[in-house]
């Protein structure tokens, strides 16, 4: 499954098989650590609705489940675990066939919004949401999971469409424009926030470099039109893998210097001189500096005397004209930045 832009690549679901009632939690990996935790938090959430988990059934997964952490886990709190056999994933099928459930109702919402895969843990948060809203025949009299829970009918009166227009309401604050400057900013509506129904989990086009979920209450919405539009997508630029931290990036950009110093000293002679004498002007106009390591005195020597020093690595990397001025304002004394 492609990442999202969490860095998520899994889900998994719980399910009350009493009440049907459904949690969903996102991971980046599969590993047994990431999944134990999954498993505490919903074990918490289960213990202060008043309930105890009295048996686990999940499918033959050897590496989520049946380890020594997870089976830790179960057996402080006295919980059977019931994996089902190998090639057998009908005996575990009420797990199963939720999971193509969700998949199936987040993929339309997605298809009929225009909303780019990377925000498919959202559908599938709020296909979860709305699933434990709807009636089911798994249960008497066509119940919700959330009526059966809760025992009273859920409201929704709050429900949107996915992926529709949100006018978010700017405060005062943070206005650029006081007086004729925009009161509200466009949105994407994502989903809901909990079990309240005043709360919306929204996509902000406008916050940080690409945007992030944000929940707000003071916003207008448009159901008839879509926020995503192919404008948006030219200037939303998604990474490819969300694994790739910042410090790779930077890292990479180090070792282009790096390979780039290299070279220029490999090139020239590596004759010094002391920081009083400046660097020699160039044959003619056009030509590199004479020597990394005769400038740099010169650079120094500036800082020392309180001047204004152009910027070492914007410098290193720049054409040979912006170099060749560079020298040329150092042997005259005048180092700032071009």
């Amino acid at each position: 499954m492609k990442h999202s832009i969490g860095g998520a690549q899994y889900y998994i679901i719980y399910i009350d098989d009493c009440t049907r009632y459904t949690e969903v939690y996102f991971l980046i990996t599969k590993t047994a650590e990431e999944i134990s935790a999954k498993f505490q938090h919903y074990q918490a959430w289960v213990e202060t609705q008043g309930f105890h988990i009295k048996r686990f059934r999940s499918d033959n997964g050897s590496g989520e489940y049946n380890n020594s952490i997870f089976l830790g886990l179960l057996g402080e709190k006295g919980i059977t675990f019931e994996p089902s056999p190998p090639y057998t994933q009908h005996k575990n099928g009420t797990a199963e066939r939720m999971i193509w459930t969700l998949n199936a109702k987040a993929r339309s919402m997605m298809l009929d919004a225009n909303v780019p895969i990377v925000f498919w843990p959202e559908a599938i948060r709020t296909a979860c949401y709305l699933h434990r809203r709807s009636p089911t025949s798994s249960l008497t009299d066509n119940q919700s999971p959330y009526e059966a829970l809760y025992g009273t009918t859920p409201k929704i009166g709050h429900l949107r469409r996915f992926g529709c227009r949100v006018y978010k309401h700017i405060p005062p604050t943070q206005r650029t424009e006081k007086k004729f400057g925009n009161r509200s900013s466009m949105c994407m509506m994502l989903g809901y926030v909990h079990n309240t129904t005043k709360i919306w989990r929204i996509w902000d086009f406008k916050s940080g470099r690409t945007g992030r979920a944000v929940e707000c209450s003071n916003v207008l919405f448009d159901e008839e039109e879509n926020a995503h539009t192919e404008e948006q997508m030219e200037a939303i630029e998604f990474p490819e893998n969300a694994d790739e931290s910042q410090d790779e990036i930077k890292e990479a950009n180090m070792n282009e210097i790096s390979d780039r110093l290299t070279t220029c000293q490999e090139s020239k002679s590596r004759n010094l001189v002391s920081p009083s004498v400046n660097c020699r002007k160039p044959a003619k106009f056009g030509q590199k500096p004479v020597d990394l390591d005769r400038c740099l005195p010169v650079w120094a020597e500036a800082c020392r005397f309180g001047q204004k020093p152009a910027d070492l690595g914007r410098s290193l990397l720049s054409e040979s004209t912006d170099d060749c001025q560079i020298e040329r304002k150092a042997r005259t004394g005048n180092v700032d930045s071009i």
